[in-house]
Protein backbone atom coordinates (compact mmCIF):
# COMPACT_ATOMS: atom_id res chain seq x y z
CA UNK A 1 0.00 0.00 0.00
CA UNK A 2 2.66 2.29 1.15
CA UNK A 3 4.66 1.55 -2.39
CA UNK A 4 1.43 2.67 -4.27
CA UNK A 5 1.36 5.84 -2.57
CA UNK A 6 4.64 6.81 -3.40
CA UNK A 7 4.62 5.74 -7.07
CA UNK A 8 0.95 7.76 -7.34
CA UNK A 9 2.44 10.71 -5.40
CA UNK A 10 5.56 10.54 -7.87
CA UNK A 11 3.70 10.46 -10.72
CA UNK A 12 1.02 13.42 -9.39
CA UNK A 13 4.25 15.63 -8.78
CA UNK A 14 5.98 14.67 -12.35
CA UNK A 15 3.08 15.49 -14.18
CA UNK A 16 2.97 18.98 -12.27
CA UNK A 17 6.14 19.69 -13.21
CA UNK A 18 5.50 19.36 -16.90
CA UNK A 19 2.14 21.07 -16.17
CA UNK A 20 4.16 23.65 -14.65
CA UNK A 21 6.75 24.27 -17.64
CA UNK A 22 4.01 24.23 -19.82
CA UNK A 23 1.90 27.12 -18.15
CA UNK A 24 5.03 28.83 -17.84
CA UNK A 25 5.24 29.08 -21.75
CA UNK A 26 1.42 29.90 -21.67
CA UNK A 27 2.08 32.75 -19.46
CA UNK A 28 4.87 33.95 -21.86
CA UNK A 29 2.79 33.49 -24.78
CA UNK A 30 -0.26 35.48 -23.24
CA UNK A 31 -2.45 32.66 -22.37
CA UNK A 32 -3.98 31.74 -19.27
CA UNK A 33 -1.72 30.22 -16.93
CA UNK A 34 -3.86 28.51 -14.50
CA UNK A 35 -6.35 26.96 -16.84
CA UNK A 36 -3.12 26.00 -18.96
CA UNK A 37 -1.92 24.07 -15.85
CA UNK A 38 -5.51 22.15 -15.41
CA UNK A 39 -5.85 21.23 -18.72
CA UNK A 40 -1.99 20.06 -19.11
CA UNK A 41 -2.30 18.53 -15.21
CA UNK A 42 -5.14 16.43 -16.30
CA UNK A 43 -4.57 15.69 -19.72
CA UNK A 44 -1.30 13.75 -18.76
CA UNK A 45 -3.62 11.50 -16.40
CA UNK A 46 -5.80 10.88 -19.11
CA UNK A 47 -3.56 10.63 -22.18
CA UNK A 48 -1.30 7.89 -20.08
CA UNK A 49 -4.67 6.35 -18.85
CA UNK A 50 -5.23 5.45 -22.49
CA UNK A 51 -1.76 4.61 -23.50
CA UNK A 52 -1.74 2.07 -20.44
CA UNK A 53 -4.99 0.68 -21.80
CA UNK A 54 -3.65 0.41 -25.13
CA UNK A 55 -0.65 -1.44 -24.30
CA UNK A 56 -3.09 -4.12 -22.04
CA UNK A 57 -5.01 -4.46 -25.18
CA UNK A 58 -2.41 -5.26 -27.03
CA UNK A 59 -0.85 -7.54 -24.51
CA UNK A 60 -3.74 -9.63 -24.48
CA UNK A 61 -3.62 -10.33 -28.00
CA UNK A 62 0.11 -11.06 -27.84
CA UNK A 63 -0.99 -13.62 -25.16
CA UNK A 64 -3.69 -15.05 -27.04
CA UNK A 65 -1.66 -15.54 -30.08
CA UNK A 66 1.27 -17.05 -28.75
CA UNK A 67 -1.39 -19.48 -26.92
CA UNK A 68 -2.82 -20.35 -30.10
CA UNK A 69 0.24 -21.17 -31.54
CA UNK A 70 1.04 -22.84 -28.54
CA UNK A 71 -2.14 -25.04 -29.26
CA UNK A 72 -1.00 -26.19 -32.70
CA UNK A 73 1.99 -27.19 -31.67
CA UNK A 74 0.99 -29.39 -29.10
CA UNK A 75 -2.04 -30.97 -31.61
CA UNK A 76 1.07 -32.20 -33.67
CA UNK A 77 2.29 -35.48 -32.77
CA UNK A 78 4.74 -37.70 -34.59
CA UNK A 79 3.81 -41.52 -34.79
CA UNK A 80 5.25 -44.20 -37.06
CA UNK A 81 2.65 -45.74 -38.76
CA UNK A 82 2.71 -48.76 -41.59
CA UNK A 83 1.86 -48.42 -44.68
CA UNK A 84 -1.41 -50.40 -45.76
CA UNK A 85 -0.67 -51.03 -49.23
CA UNK A 86 3.27 -52.36 -48.21
CA UNK A 87 3.57 -52.77 -44.36
CA UNK A 88 7.00 -50.38 -44.31
CA UNK A 89 6.82 -47.62 -41.50
CA UNK A 90 6.89 -44.30 -42.31
CA UNK A 91 6.92 -41.23 -39.79
CA UNK A 92 3.91 -39.15 -40.44
CA UNK A 93 2.93 -35.89 -38.38
CA UNK A 94 -0.79 -36.36 -36.93
CA UNK A 95 -2.91 -33.34 -35.90
CA UNK A 96 -5.79 -34.08 -33.97
CA UNK A 97 -7.60 -31.11 -35.47
CA UNK A 98 -7.28 -32.90 -39.28
CA UNK A 99 -7.90 -35.14 -41.39
CA UNK A 100 -4.82 -37.13 -41.53
CA UNK A 101 -3.61 -38.36 -45.45
CA UNK A 102 0.18 -39.23 -46.03
CA UNK A 103 1.71 -40.79 -48.84
CA UNK A 104 4.08 -44.07 -48.43
CA UNK A 105 7.52 -42.65 -48.72
CA UNK A 106 8.06 -46.77 -50.05
CA UNK A 107 5.11 -46.82 -52.18
CA UNK A 108 3.81 -44.32 -52.63
CA UNK A 109 0.62 -45.32 -51.76
CA UNK A 110 -2.00 -42.47 -50.06
CA UNK A 111 -3.03 -43.77 -47.10
CA UNK A 112 -5.10 -42.06 -44.10
CA UNK A 113 -4.20 -42.62 -40.27
CA UNK A 114 -7.28 -43.41 -38.27
CA UNK A 115 -7.34 -42.06 -34.24
CA UNK A 116 -8.34 -44.79 -31.91
CA UNK A 117 -7.95 -44.60 -28.38
CA UNK A 118 -8.03 -48.28 -26.03
CA UNK A 119 -8.94 -48.15 -22.73
CA UNK A 120 -6.27 -50.13 -19.98
CA UNK A 121 -7.01 -51.67 -16.71
CA UNK A 122 -4.53 -50.14 -14.29
CA UNK A 123 -3.59 -52.70 -11.96
CA UNK A 124 -0.86 -52.45 -8.64
CA UNK A 125 2.07 -55.14 -8.20
CA UNK A 126 1.30 -58.04 -5.81
CA UNK A 127 5.06 -57.30 -4.04
CA UNK A 128 7.89 -55.13 -4.69
CA UNK A 129 10.19 -57.83 -3.88
CA UNK A 130 12.10 -59.63 -7.25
Amino acid sequence: MRETIIRLSSSALKSAAVALVLSAVAYFAGVNVVMTFTISFIGQFVIFYLYGSFLELKAAQIVKEQQLKELEILSRITFTINCASCKQSNEVVINANDENHFECEHCKAKNSAYITAEAALVTTPISNKI
